[in-house]
């Protein structure tokens, strides 16, 4: 028999994780709201003189592929975009947390970290060619949608994820509804709670906890890091043990205006970008 989860204790443990610098929570409060300047977004990154650093070295890399040398905060910004930057400054701050190997995904050392980044890369693609606007939050909520799986590894007993796994791959369901069968809670709603402890805008937290169910999140940025996340498994950066977690629901598609050669055209972009964005950020 299966014993309950201790939910109070789950709380407590996600609580317990390092908390961001106080410069990414600001950034992403900013990007979301209806207006801000470029001279805002300068400000906050200026005060944290690592994230200075770190995107300037980026703004000059192969990588982003700039033609001229990028010397200030400002012309960084202007070259890479705020989505971008937010999700370059979130990579940086999670990047040791999400390297560690979680087994009972079927994830090994790195993993996680390659399938987040993917993650982002798609959500960054898919401004390209949705006909719908793509947030520019969305690239860092692609980014974050699976730290909840960190807590869940962290705190439950191996034997109980295995039943989560048993349940995917007998009665052939996707990962949070096994969880939510076997724990009575998935690992996206214990990512807004991570989220929330972060103190990210609520628009990332509900696209967090949304990411495999958009149709309930009710929000643009929940169908974007949905197709983000499928986008980065068919890529190859992801644990798959059901033909349907390769498939974008229609219902997404239809919201974002994208057509199925448009997911293809996302692939195509992200896989060839991915080796030299994690490349980037080793560098970093």
């Amino acid at each position: 028999m299966i014993e309950p989860i201790d939910q109070a204790a789950l709380v407590r443990a996600a609580n317990a994780l390092d908390p961001l610098p106080a410069s990414v929570a600001r950034l992403a409060t900013l990007v979301t709201r209806k207006a801000w300047s470029l001279k805002e977004a300068e400000e906050v990154i200026s005060l944290d003189q690592a994230l200075v650093a770190r995107l300037l070295r980026l703004a000059n890399s192969a990588a982003v592929g700039s033609s001229r040398h990028i010397a200030t905060i400002e012309d960084a910004l202007m070259r890479m975009g705020i989505g971008v930057v937010l999700s370059m400054a979130t990579g940086s701050s999670v990047q040791r947390l999400t390297k560690t190997g979680l087994p009972q995904y079927g994830l090994s050392e790195g993993d996680l970290w390659r399938h987040s980044v993917a993650s982002a890369l798609a959500a960054e693609a898919a401004s390209g060619v949705c006909q719908t606007t793509v947030p520019p939050e969305s690239f860092a909520a692609a980014l974050l949608h699976d730290v909840g799986k960190l807590v869940f590894v962290q705190f439950l007993a191996p034997g109980l994820l295995g039943y989560v796994g048993k349940a995917r791959e007998q009665c052939n369901l996707e990962i949070a509804e096994a969880e939510t069968e076997i724990l009575g809670f998935h690992h996206g709603e214990l990512g807004g709670l991570i989220a929330q402890h972060w103190k990210l805008p609520k628009r990332l937290v509900n696209a967090i906890i949304h990411h495999h169910t958009p149709e309930q999140g009710e929000d643009v940025v929940c169908d974007v890091v949905c197709l983000a996340n499928v986008v980065a498994k068919r890529v190859g950066a992801g644990y798959v043990t059901q033909p349907q977690e390769l498939k974008v629901p229609r219902d997404t598609l239809e919201r974002l205006e994208l057509s199925r050669q448009g997911v293809e055209t996302m692939c195509v972009r992200v896989q060839s970008r991915l080796d030299g964005v994690l490349a980037q950020y080793q560098a970093a």
